[in-house]
């Protein structure tokens, strides 16, 4: 009888160690399971992102090409509209930049700003280019639409339209280039979401570990300086640069900031499904989560303070912009040293900038 006690004892004594290892276990055990739904959710929530982005863009083209053919106050009025959408939905898969979007050189190829003015009209004097190199990732995307479509009066931009036909041809050239390679990147994504879900842990070459390093090389270097602080001055020793803003000529730059942060606020919260807070209370890192919201909350404070257009804003009221500036500072703290760190991930781009 002895012996039988102490053999279910033993059991049972086996039974809830093997238990507590699998929910507790510093390793992968504690969190695969959180993982799992994590990057099942995440991968569904790209995809779905970057097909409402590509209809946005195919809208755009067909309005490009309307306005080539027909160039009046209604077709510019309408390729300007369906300009802001597309750009609004970039915003919400900027920050992607892997898998697809890299191998097709998303973010250089749509969003190089500011745009080079004076490369864009000898394109269009020569009629001879190739979108495809290097030297001309300024004189095309989004900021190249939004300074032939917008930099001049309604009637001068139509006049030019209707009289030189090398920049009807530019403007298609730019739109179909967009196009093409957004297109390419969703085709991309129908398989590579596979692998991007089944990419498990939090090494260099795993889903979690590139996703988060993207997240964070977006929001220090593209968001937080290219959409504020180099226009601000913060890299020019002071000296505000204003000309650099983001969509400078359609005047909407703050908002495509505010899209841009609510599009990685919707990531981290995993829209509906399992997001990164999840994965960090699953870590026991709530109070993390809790800084990290608070943080996001006063950025989105900061930036609906602000008011279009931003160059105007830099000149007159400077202040409230460095407020945002700031507060996005404190989030890269949580980001990309706090939240790696709770995750096991490591953080492998350069920051040359001494921040």
């Amino acid at each position: 009888m002895r012996t039988n006690i102490i053999s279910y004892l033993f059991i049972v004594g086996l039974i809830s160690l093997t238990m507590f290892a699998c929910t507790v276990d510093d390793g992968d055990s504690k969190i695969t399971p959180n993982q799992s739904s994590f990057l099942d959710n995440t991968a569904e929530l790209i995809f779905s992102s970057y097909q409402t982005f590509n209809s946005s863009v195919n809208e755009l083209n067909n309005s490009i090409d309307s306005l080539s053919i027909r160039p009046n106050s209604t077709t510019l009025s309408e390729a300007r509209k369906n300009l802001k959408t597309a750009y609004l939905n970039w915003q919400q898969v900027s920050f992607y930049e892997f898998g697809p979007a890299k191998t097709a050189s998303l973010k250089s190829s749509l969003n190089v700003f500011k745009t080079d003015t004076t490369q864009i009209l000898a394109n269009i004097t020569s009629g001879n280019y190739n979108l495809d190199q290097i030297s001309m990732k300024d004189a095309k995307g989004f900021p190249a639409l939004d300074y032939l479509l917008h930099a001049k009066s309604d009637t001068a931009i139509l006049n030019q339209l209707i009289s030189n036909g090398n920049t009807r041809d530019y403007l298609k050239a730019i739109s179909n280039d967009i196009k093409v390679k957004v297109n390419q990147v969703v085709n991309g994504w129908n398989t590579y979401k596979n692998d991007f879900k089944t990419a498990m842990g939090t090494d260099i070459g795993s889903s979690t570990g590139i996703l988060i390093n993207s997240l964070n090389l977006h929001f220090e270097q593209f968001f937080r300086d290219n959409k504020i602080g180099i226009p601000l001055g913060i890299r020019s020793s002071g000296i505000p640069r204003p000309d650099f803003v983001e969509a400078i000529y359609g005047q909407y730059s703050v908002e495509l900031a505010v899209e841009n942060l609510k599009a990685m606020k919707t990531l981290y919260l995993g829209g509906s499904g399992s997001g990164l807070d999840d994965y960090l209370i699953a870590s026991e890192a709530s109070e993390l989560n809790t800084r990290i919201l608070s943080q996001i909350q006063l950025i989105e404070m900061k930036l609906n303070i602000l008011s279009d257009p931003l160059t105007q804003q830099i000149q007159t009221n400077s202040t409230q912009v460095k407020e945002a500036y700031d507060e996005m500072q404190k989030l890269i703290v949580l980001w990309k040293v706090d939240m790696p760190s709770r995750l096991g991930v490591l953080i492998t781009y350069q920051d040359n900038d001494g921040d």
